[in-house]
């Protein structure tokens, strides 16, 4: 392999071992490194120097590296009630309808998740310029039975899609939960 292949390995191994993925709520938004040339400076003067390789812009990377996290799962709810939901597994797509950027796409069947005694929640704040806020189960669960039902939710939150961010225990139980927000 050569010399600028090998950095460009490197350095989106790099990238994926710092954990860059798509924001969530329910942890800090990571911060994506610039990327910029690579010029292998083989100026021995015979006027060739060897190739300049375009690096990954910013936002590719964090397209691309994108969206899993260990530990979390992306779901897509399609009914909630008190003590739980049911869901699709989603995966995450890279463009190509939107370059650098990307979406979650539902795959398999819907399952039952239910929640589990001391599950946390957020959900997205927009209007007090917060990505997210720390909310007791029952507010989220009336928050997404108002957005699954098209109505308007309670104020400071808004509708942001049904693509939550979860974390589950040993048992399959939802301990972390936090909504999703997608411009």
């Amino acid at each position: 392999m050569t010399a600028p292949r090998l950095l460009l390995a490197a350095l989106l191994l790099c990238t994926a071992a710092l954990g860059l993925s798509a924001c969530t709520p329910v942890d800090e938004d990571p911060t994506v490194a610039a990327a910029g040339e690579f010029d292998d400076g083989d100026d021995d003067g015979d006027g060739a120097d060897g190739p300049t390789v375009a690096l990954v812009s910013p936002a590719a990377a964090a397209c691309t590296t994108a969206a899993e996290r260990p530990g979390h799962r992306v779901l897509q709810v399609v009914t909630v009630a008190r003590d739980q939901l049911t869901a699709r597994p989603t995966r995450f797509v890279c463009g190509p309808d939107i370059p650098d950027d990307g979406y979650y796409e539902p795959t398999g069947s819907p399952a039952r998740y239910t929640f589990a005694a001391t599950a946390t929640a957020t959900l997205v704040d927009l209007e007090h310029a917060e990505p997210a806020r720390p909310v007791p189960v029952p507010e989220l669960v009336d928050h997404l039975d108002d957005c699954l039902a098209d109505r308007e939710p309670e104020p400071p939150y808004g509708c942001y899609g049904s693509d939550y961010d979860v974390v589950l225990d040993s048992r399959g139980r939802i301990m972390r939960i936090g909504e999703l927000y997608h411009p």
